[in-house]
């Protein structure tokens, strides 16, 4: 992994936040790819309603090619959430090193991955990580993020809740964590 374009960024949470007219202290759970049925963002969105239930604060960044509400199957899903202001759709873009440095929490909801980059970039972010069971995804996290079940929206709602309502130390160390496992192992 790139470490030196993926690291932690306390100006990439402000200037994040303020371009997406967010407060401050607002929670960005992020899931980044393109989109692919295999990515399963629908039950992202799924698994986001059940967090936002439990944690008003929270906002949900998407953000890869064919991720726009101009996607009739996303904008169906976000509608039928009931969320429509706490998503942010940012289709295909070239900051990823900074978007996924703003993120409390990073969602890897795939269904079937084989080396997801995109988790390794956020755990060099110093980004805990939620993530489903396939590939090598759990190897990648090891014990500095959540592992759950493929297709279990519900598990993977709850996984999300915790990383976001641990002490902010707690979340703090488990993204220093996860840093340390990508320069050591990756």
């Amino acid at each position: 992994f790139e470490i030196e374009r993926f690291r932690p960024d306390s100006e990439a949470r402000s200037s994040v936040r303020t371009e997406l007219g967010l407060p401050h202290d607002a929670q960005l759970v992020g899931l980044i790819g393109r989109f692919e049925p295999q990515k399963n963002q629908l039950g992202f969105i799924e698994s986001a309603a059940q967090v936002h239930r439990s944690n008003p604060r929270a906002h949900f960044i998407m953000a890869g090619h064919g991720i726009t509400l101009d996607n009739p199957l996303l904008k169906s899903a976000v509608q039928a959430s009931g969320l429509e202001g706490k998503f942010h759709l940012l289709g295909r873009r070239d900051d990823i090193p900074r978007i996924s440095a703003a993120l409390d929490v990073l969602a890897s909801s795939s269904v079937g991955e084989a080396f997801p980059n995109v988790v390794g970039e956020a755990m060099a972010c110093a980004v805990p990580c939620v993530v489903t069971d396939v590939g090598d995804s759990a190897h990648l996290v090891g014990d500095t993020g959540r592992i759950v079940p493929p297709r279990d929206t519900e598990q993977l709602a709850q996984a999300l809740a915790q990383v976001l309502n641990l002490p902010a130390t707690d979340k703090e160390r488990l993204g220093k964590t996860a840093r340390q496992r990508i320069l050591e192992n990756f």
